[in-house]
């Protein structure tokens, strides 16, 4: 495509959809083509807002020759045949997390968009930030020593009027699960990354505070394949809601992060770094769900204007955001069964 703007499409005209556009709009290279929602008032209103063409037909959509990237920013649970259609019409994806709530159909849009030579990019946004990204480094180059210990902790909060605000939050078959697959998958997929794959799950869960199917609390301990330990805990019942922490602990050092900030380098032989005590939006989303800033969008969604535009393949893709939910899944199946669970989950 040299250099040509590239133009993206909007699939969900939801609250994710702000942060996709907000991006593009500040991304050289990209442009926002189309937006597309199930809700004729939505989709009307959202592409007058940003002068595009708005549709209730993704199929309609899709035959754009402008729209080269669709964004999806569905609910995980109706978004399969949109998703695919996209492949099938040879447009590339940057899809919200989780790409699917079962293994079957993120194995089935991975083949999809291989066989087609579709660029698939899963968004888990956080894996760009300069203090995440210092912190994944201290530990590949064993700063820390004999890793022993990776734990996350989401304990954020959610009032009711939250879940009644749509009718696929708090639902098992569209959005996939509740405190952990929503809220916890960010960090999930942080805790995985920097500490490596997970060999075993053991986790008990319940809906303790809200009027939901999903669970709003959940537990898992941790066995990962280089044998050191760790624990999740995720809640939307926690209040006023705390930053999410991240903790890895080592024979030389431990080193702690909430939210984008780390907040404790302690590693024999080195001086400390210096907490940043600001709160960040990413900070504040433990207890608002509209308060995520968009530069891990941007990063995303610009990395993709460069691939498409000089080659190359997404930094996070299909198989590499398939991780963490597949993780998250192993951690319901656990809490499900009273059994521990062992990774990679069967097909």
């Amino acid at each position: 495509m040299g250099g040509e703007k590239i133009g993206f499409g909007i699939v969900g005209c939801g609250v994710v959809a702000d942060y996709h556009i907000g991006a593009i709009e500040d991304i050289e290279g990209a442009e926002l083509v189309s937006v597309y929602s199930r809700s004729e008032s939505r989709a009307r209103e959202t592409g007058e807002k940003y002068g595009v063409p708005w549709f209730t037909d993704h199929h309609e959509m899709y035959r754009s020759p402008d729209l080269d990237v669709v964004c999806i920013c569905t609910p995980s649970g109706v978004r399969i045949p949109i998703v695919t259609d996209a492949v099938a019409a040879g447009k590339h994806l940057v899809v919200e997390k989780p790409l699917a709530v079962n293994i079957q159909d993120m194995d089935r849009i991975i083949e999809a968009a291989r066989e087609k030579d579709v660029r698939l990019m899963g968004v888990f946004q956080l894996r760009y930030g300069a203090a995440v990204r210092r912190v994944k480094q201290a530990v590949e180059e064993g700063k820390l020593g004999k890793v022993v210990l990776g734990d996350a902790y989401i304990k954020w909060f959610r009032p009711q009027e939250y879940y009644d605000s749509a009718d696929w939050r708090g639902n098992w078959a569209l959005e996939g699960g509740g405190a952990l697959m929503t809220q916890g998958s960010h960090n999930v997929d942080l805790l995985q990354w920097i500490m490596g794959p997970v060999k075993r799950v053991y986790a008990r869960m319940g809906t303790l505070v809200h009027d939901v199917e999903v669970e709003d609390t959940v537990v898992a301990t941790l066995e990962y394949e280089s044998g050191a330990l760790g624990v999740i805990e995720a809640t939307t019942a926690a209040r006023p809601g705390l930053p999410a922490k991240l903790e890895f602990s080592g024979s030389r050092g431990t080193i702690v992060m909430e939210a984008d900030q780390v907040t404790l380098w302690d590693i024999q032989g080195e001086s400390a770094e210096e907490a940043e005590a600001e709160a960040t939006d990413l900070a504040k989303a433990a207890s608002d769900s509209k308060t995520f800033g968009t530069e891990g969008h941007k990063a995303q969604i610009g990395e993709m204007v460069q691939i498409l535009q000089n080659g190359g393949e997404p930094e996070i893709d299909g198989p590499e955001s398939k991780k963490a939910v597949e993780l998250i899944l192993a951690i319901y199946q656990s809490a499900r069964t009273g059994f521990p669970v062992d990774l990679p989950l069967e097909s």
